[in-house]
């Protein structure tokens, strides 16, 4: 039903011999102040009347309609619509013309804005932190965005409009971070070989580890990103939260530390494989596959997920590798529950 139904028919409600005022709003959100409306007799006497669109503040959004008739005749209102904003309140409402000069004052709120969504990301993990902020304001009035405090991180960067207007569509600003206790990162694509027996860190810095499993002497890692800490310590990162100190490693940017595999690698230890198994990581956190052994990521798979393997290797370093059905290699370390489990 539009407004102006409503309106008739609360008009109507008004002129029964046995209505009351809270009968005739029920229902109805707006607030409706009618003058007498007694059925006037028809005469041949002019009548205008003046409908004026306000603001909540008083100002005239549009200018007036006027709407002729004579004494004693219905009113027809024009349509009510105010782009942008929504009615709240009507003064001076009668279903006729009751006198030769009248007005009606009809009130409107500006109607809500789409928001303005806010996200906290970490730069160097690429992850949010926190969760994301929403601002909410009225059509056409300023919005004014400030960075949220992200308890241990430091701000670096904003992406999207500070300030500004809401308007019909909505709006997101990025604020980019990076823990407060890195002092420089850079992404590395080199090779690490282990010197020292080392234990892996879910973090730089870090000095307590649920990693059980040791880097060997003599073994070599791919890294992806290293990050010097402001306490002038260099860790690198050898996967998802897996950190090991530079102070235990040889790093090189080529090639030379890949393992040396034999001739026959590839005939005497690949083969295909009908095998699943369980993805076991860090609890609510995902681990990378690679295009291939020591290659590139591809993509990332959930802890606890169930998998097909349709291939397995190993190198000359006895790291096992599984090929995941459609996702890439994964090392054995990160797969349990292998059915069958040979």
């Amino acid at each position: 039903m539009s407004i102006l139904d409503r309106i008739k028919s609360m008009l109507r409600a008004l002129n029964q011999p046995n209505a009351s005022a809270d009968s005739a709003s029920a229902g109805d959100l707006t607030a409706v102040s009618a003058s007498d409306d007694t059925t006037p007799s028809v005469n041949h006497t002019d009548a205008l009347i003046l409908v004026h669109h306000l603001d909540s503040a008083g100002n005239e959004l549009q200018a007036p309609d006027m709407i002729a008739g004579k004494i004693g005749e219905e009113i027809h209102l024009p349509a009510v619509n105010v782009a942008g904003y929504h009615l709240v309140h009507i003064d001076g409402l009668t279903r006729w013309f009751t006198k030769p000069q009248a007005r009606i004052v009809l009130t409107y709120e500006r109607q809500a804005g789409q928001p303005i969504w806010v996200y906290a990301y970490d730069i160097d993990q690429r992850q949010l932190i926190g969760r994301p902020t929403m601002y909410r304001g009225q059509l056409k009035t300023p919005y004014k965005v400030t960075a949220p405090t992200v308890a241990g991180f430091k701000l670096l960067r904003s992406v999207g409009d500070l300030t500004g207007e809401y308007t019909t569509t909505s709006k997101t600003v990025l604020f980019f971070y990076r823990n407060a206790n890195w002092q420089q990162t850079d992404l590395s694509t080199g090779f690490v070989q282990i010197k020292t027996l080392t234990a892996v860190y879910p973090y730089p810095g870090a000095t307590t580890t649920n990693y059980l499993t040791k880097l060997q002497p003599g073994s070599t890692y791919k890294t992806y990103m290293r990050v010097r800490l402001i306490d002038k310590t260099t860790w690198y990162a050898v996967g998802d939260d897996q950190w090991i100190a530079e102070s235990h490693v040889q790093l090189t940017t080529g090639v030379a530390l890949l393992p040396q595999l034999p001739a026959g690698y590839r005939t005497q230890s690949k083969h295909p494989v009908q095998q699943t198994g369980v993805v076991s990581f860090v609890p609510g956190k995902r681990v990378h596959t690679y295009l291939e052994p020591y290659g590139r990521y591809l993509t990332t798979v959930p802890h606890g997920e169930r998998v097909t393997l349709i291939e397995r290797l190993a190198d000359d370093n006895g790291v096992v590798w599984y090929r995941v059905k459609g996702r890439g290699y994964l090392p054995g370390r990160y797969l349990t529950q292998l059915d069958p489990p040979y």
